[in-house]
């Protein structure tokens, strides 16, 4: 997804809100929701930089310009905040606490461009969605799908690199289901893990987009399929592979433009715009 300036938007939604930021007005489902100034202000903060660290400091000397103020004036408002958006209530996340650090937005953000359609913009539906369960617990990797979620927005290739058993795929899903909804959960998880034959990676992508494959290489039948649609493609397990699915990616990028891609791989695919990530073993 582009990032788009504040300045250019006419509102942010997530969840079943939407945040009219030049009005100052929070709405749910249409209904506008009681929030206070400070509250509200703090929202902006937080929503306008999705999958960012904002510390106290920050927020409070943007709540706050002008006055100095204990924490303890941010944590009421933000606690204001958190209920007035059912914070934690029936799985709803938007809000995240980072010990010693600050708050970070978590939920998938979509801007609402002056024209009144929402960017991005999915229609087509997209019956092969199979992105696996996310851990119910995961220990000691919040940040690190917070980071990748936000390296998501800007781009369109994230590989997550790191030794065996690092917990590559389960950071991977994590994120994609941070993101899901910014694809209209159009996301499909590829396991090259299980394939030996480079030949018959393409041919595993197409069968899990319920394609026909008739040709020995089935990569233009994905390139065809995919070019306008608007999807998060997880390539899972590619070391093995490097080459093959380096080039299917590339393909992929070329030909499909609001596709992105996330790969797992214990070595980087080493193609352009590809933006490494490296998960390293935890302390």
């Amino acid at each position: 997804m582009a990032i788009v300036a504040v300045g250019d938007i006419k509102g942010i939604r997530f969840g079943p809100f939407k945040l009219a930021v030049g009005e100052r007005l929070l709405s749910r489902e249409g209904v506008p929701v009681e929030l206070g100034g400070r509250a509200l202000d703090i929202l902006v903060a937080l929503v306008t930089s999705p999958n960012e660290i904002v510390s106290k400091k920050q927020l409070m000397d943007r709540v706050w310009p002008d006055a100095l103020v204990e924490e303890g004036s941010l944590r009421f408002h933000m606690a204001g905040l958190r209920k007035a958006l059912g914070d934690g209530q029936d799985g709803a996340r938007y809000i995240t606490t980072i010990a010693g650090r600050g708050y970070c937005f978590v939920a998938p953000t979509v801007a609402v461009l002056p024209d009144h359609r929402d960017s991005p913009l999915v229609e087509d539906v997209f019956p092969h969605a199979n992105l696996p369960p996310r851990l119910a617990r995961m220990v000691g990797r919040d940040v690190d799908v917070m980071k990748l979620g936000a390296q998501l927005t800007d781009s369109r290739l994230v590989t997550i690199v790191g030794p065996g058993g690092v917990g590559k795929t389960t950071v991977a899903i994590a994120a994609a289901h941070q993101a899901a909804e910014v694809f209209a959960g159009h996301v499909l998880f590829v396991d090259l893990g299980v394939v030996a034959d480079p030949k018959l990676a393409a041919t595993t992508i197409a069968a899990l987009l319920g394609l026909p494959v008739q040709a020995e290489d089935a990569t233009p039948d994905v390139m065809r399929f995919l070019r306008d649609k608007r999807l998060l493609l997880i390539l899972d397990t590619c070391e093995h592979l490097v080459e093959t699915v380096a080039t299917i990616a590339s393909s992929i990028l070329d030909a499909a433009p609001q596709v992105h891609i996330i790969a797992t791989s214990r070595e980087a695919l080493r193609i352009d715009s590809e933006r490494i990530y490296r998960l390293d073993a935890l302390g």
